[in-house]
């Protein structure tokens, strides 16, 4: 087993996720067009038209498009870095973690592990990358961007999907207000779980980089 470079895909992410971020933000201004536009129509229903309502439709279809294909291409590319600096981790810490490198792929397609071993692989992966100091021991890095990014993905996750399922079932103005309020939080939190995805991405990669030049590692080339 060798270690293999995960920059280039540390810098793909990083970039995707800043498109990621623009997606969040068209689907805020969504979101916020159909609050209002329910809000106006609640309180006077002759002030909206055919035209308004379906402006706020189209608007809230083409964000959802948008915002998807944006997540998966994402999601593509950050399993692949993910996989990879798994990988790299069990080089320095070979079988210090149970979990295979191949879960850091499989984890995120079981429907009852999904929302946690991603979590627990990238914890494990990020303290078997430390890098030491010069007496020999571990350097301190908090997991303070580990937990900030998965909690705020999770929960964007959940909101997005409660909030998409309950708009294409809801059949009047206040329901369709307050679906676009959950899908508003769902966004925002989508846009928050953005900015630290690539500070962990970059920031795991450096560590493995700095780790990987410190002496020789089994079976293993420098990053």
């Amino acid at each position: 087993m060798r270690l293999r470079s995960a920059v280039g895909l540390a810098i793909a992410l990083t970039v995707l996720c800043v498109v990621s971020i623009g997606c969040g933000a068209y689907a805020v201004y969504a979101d916020w067009t159909t609050w209002t536009l329910m809000g106006r129509l609640l309180s006077d229903p002759g002030a909206v038209g055919d035209a308004d309502l379906g402006r706020g439709e189209s608007l809230i279809l083409l964000a959802a498009s948008v915002q998807s294909k944006a997540l998966i291409v994402t999601c593509v590319v950050f399993i692949v870095w993910f996989h990879r600096v798994r990988t790299n981790a069990g080089v320095f810490a070979s079988g210090s973690d149970k979990a295979a490198s191949g879960a850091a792929v499989g984890a995120r397609f079981v429907p009852s592990a999904k929302l946690w071993l991603p979590y627990r692989i990238a914890a494990t992966t990020w303290e078997s990358s430390r890098p030491l100091r010069a007496d020999g021991g571990y350097r301190s890095f908090p997991s303070t961007l580990v937990n900030c990014w998965w909690g705020a993905f999770v929960a964007a996750r959940v909101l997005g999907w409660c909030g998409g399922l309950a708009y294409r079932l809801a059949e009047s103005p206040g329901a369709v207000r307050y679906t676009a309020t959950a899908m508003l939080v769902g966004d925002v939190l989508d846009i928050v779980a953005a900015v630290p995805a690539p500070l962990f991405a970059l920031r795991l990669t450096a560590m493995q980089r700095t780790k990987s030049a410190q002496g020789p590692v089994v079976a293993a080339v420098h990053l």
